[in-house]
């Protein structure tokens, strides 16, 4: 038995494939480079215990990729809004360890503060309550105060907005700044200026 789904990607074209019983993720770059330094990303991380998709086969401008399931940090979230619940700062505990191995390995490995580059809710699968990070196309050098903030704007501002958005994302802007260790005064300034982006794009 042999089936193709098309996943959301607004970059690429990205499938669930189910083969003999079996399934993994093809991920169709569009961008050579991009695929490059996926690659290059995926294996460092793998390399250091990082959760992360392992790379099952890779050629052309295709990545055949561990498939990890389908419930994304965006399904987890949405479901936790739905039933109002108070009850996430456990999981917002591991994506923050998640995200700070992710820094302290890259920093290690380039020497120089790198980020994710794009901190989109989709771009996180929650397998076995545990927080995996998917998507690395966009990893470039820059401040990691960028990539929290864009991260916080995220959670206050997907449809609709609300009250519980803002209370969860101070929360994991609490949780971020522990254990990163951060500047509260430039996250807060990265994340009004993530809104000002957000709000300007919506209002076109």
């Amino acid at each position: 038995m042999y089936t193709k789904t098309r996943l959301i990607s607004k970059k690429n074209q990205v499938h669930r494939v189910i083969e003999d019983g079996k399934s993994y993720i093809e991920k169709i770059f569009y961008e050579p480079k991009n695929m490059e330094i996926e690659i290059e990303i995926l294996e460092l991380l793998n390399k250091k215990g990082c959760n992360v998709p392992k790379i099952i086969k890779a050629y052309k401008n295709t990545l055949i990729l561990e498939d990890l399931g389908d419930v994304t940090l965006l399904d987890w979230y949405e479901k936790a809004e739905r039933e109002d619940s108070k009850s996430y700062e456990a999981m917002l505990k591991k994506l923050s360890q998640w995200m700070k191995a992710f820094y302290f390995v890259t920093k290690n490995y380039y020497k120089n503060d790198i980020m994710l580059g794009d901190v989109n809710f989709r771009n996180f699968i929650i397998k076995e309550n545990e927080v995996f990070g998917i998507d690395f196309e966009e990893v470039n050098q820059g401040n990691v105060e960028t990539d929290i903030g864009n991260l916080l704007a995220f959670a206050m501002t997907y449809y609709p907005e609300s009250k519980w958005k803002i209370d969860f994302s101070d929360k994991l802007m609490q949780i971020l700044l522990t254990d990163l260790k951060l500047s509260e005064e430039v996250v807060i300034r990265e994340s009004e200026n993530a809104l000002i982006r957000i709000k300007n794009r919506r209002s076109v």
